[in-house]
């Protein structure tokens, strides 16, 4: 199935922060998504409660050959 995959720009809230990933709560009851803390670009230091944005978008699976 080809689909055009068009990245949304998203807002989330940081709820958790450890030594390697940040954790955030995506806006509109979307879910909540961890990622390693090398994917933050920012010059601010995250806080708990924080606001941020990201591109989102469809995963495509790929089939097996």
């Amino acid at each position: 199935m080809e689909v055009e995959l068009n990245p949304q720009l998203t807002r989330a809230k940081v709820i958790d922060i450890n030594d390697t990933a940040v954790k955030v709560s995506i806006q509109g009851r979307l879910g909540v998504i961890t990622v390693p803390l090398r994917w933050i670009i920012s010059d601010k230091a995250l806080e708990v409660g924080q606001e941020v944005e990201f591109y989102f978008s469809y995963m495509q699976v790929r089939q097996q050959k």
